[in-house]
């Protein structure tokens, strides 16, 4: 510190986004409605906060050689999407893979991994103070837990259907609700994904 200047510190926010369950809220809560995630973004930071970064974790379909011409342009489609989202400030995408099961099942494969590398580094390092989290999967409550105990504040931006142990871990919790989404909403001739 110089002497005589009172130093500041600036809260700084890291934004992490759970691309399929967020795809799953505006699905089922708010008829498929397509959000800009930088206005996203910018609108839940608190005034006098900083935005670290965002980071959009997605799973993406494995295509082999069964992939019907039908995955393959819903495919692409999301390939254009997060190429389009890598190109905004301060944005990272970080893909996972999203595998079919013999029985037909779906599997979502290494995204609570890579956010929870993402989230303790950032932590331990002290480039963010404030987590905010959307996102559902109970694997990532330990990492929750390790962020508060390092002293960052966790906050849970959520759908109707979040686990209730989930709730009880973060310090604080936000509905994403239709005024959010309104302030959030991409034009409709905009199909990107």
């Amino acid at each position: 510190m110089i002497r005589g200047v009172v130093c500041l510190k600036r809260d700084s926010v890291g934004v992490f986004i759970d691309g399929d369950y967020l795809d799953g809220i505006l699905r089922s809560e708010f008829e498929s409605t397509r959000m800009d995630f930088m206005t996203f973004s910018q609108i839940i930071i608190p005034e006098g906060s900083h935005r670290f970064r965002t980071y959009y974790y997605k799973s993406v379909p494995y295509l082999g050689s069964e992939t019907s011409d039908e995955e393959r342009y819903r495919s692409e489609g999301v390939e254009k999407f997060l190429q389009s989202l890598r190109h905004l400030p301060r944005f990272k995408v970080r893909l996972g893979e999203l595998n079919r099961s013999p029985d037909g099942q779906f599997k979502r494969k290494g995204l609570a991994v890579s956010m929870t590398v993402d989230v303790i580094r950032l932590s331990s390092e002290r480039i963010i103070d404030n987590i905010f989290l959307v996102c559902a999967d109970p694997e990532v409550l330990p990492m929750i837990s390790a962020a508060r105990d390092m002293g960052a504040i966790v906050r849970l931006y959520h759908g109707e259907n979040v686990p209730e142990r989930m709730l009880a871990e973060v310090d604080e919790s936000v509905r994403i609700d239709a005024d959010i989404v309104s302030r959030c909403m991409r034009p409709s001739a905009d199909n990107g994904r």
